[in-house]
């Protein structure tokens, strides 16, 4: 492209920032997550399943992140597929299950199915004070 053809179009510099697949903000030029987003990532990719849920809270205090920071990314579904805190959940629950001698096998595709069904049908479920569905 000629810089008479780029002058004629006129695009605001803007149209060339990527938006984060996590939390929509800009990422940066040929960037799909940004900065913010990375550090989440980095911390649970580098900690799930050997650290516990305290440690995985202090590693994120640690790298300055806030809450809503970690509850976007983990939370985020990316092309219908698990989130992050699907894949997190799954680890953990494995690891737990493995050291009381029961082979782990939960996926991050199990734990979406059930958190998507109990979305939809809340059955089983119940607030505290509430009496439990059947004995109403």
């Amino acid at each position: 492209m000629t810089a008479a053809v780029g002058a004629r179009l006129k695009l605001p510099a803007l149209v060339f920032f990527m938006r984060c697949i996590y939390c929509r903000a800009r990422a940066g030029i040929l960037r799909k997550v940004c900065p913010v987003c990375v550090q989440v990532v980095e911390v649970v990719r580098g900690s799930a399943g050997q650290a516990g849920w305290t440690e995985l809270i202090d590693a994120f205090v640690a790298k300055g992140l806030t809450k809503a920071d970690v509850d976007r990314v983990l939370d985020a579904e990316i092309h219908k597929d698990p989130s992050l805190r699907d894949w997190l959940t799954s680890r953990m629950a494995n690891e737990l299950m493995r050291s009381l001698g029961m082979p782990g096998r939960q996926t991050p595709e199990d734990v979406r199915r059930v958190r998507l069904g109990l979305a939809t049908s809340p059955q089983g479920t119940w607030a505290a004070g509430e009496k439990p569905p059947g004995q109403a």
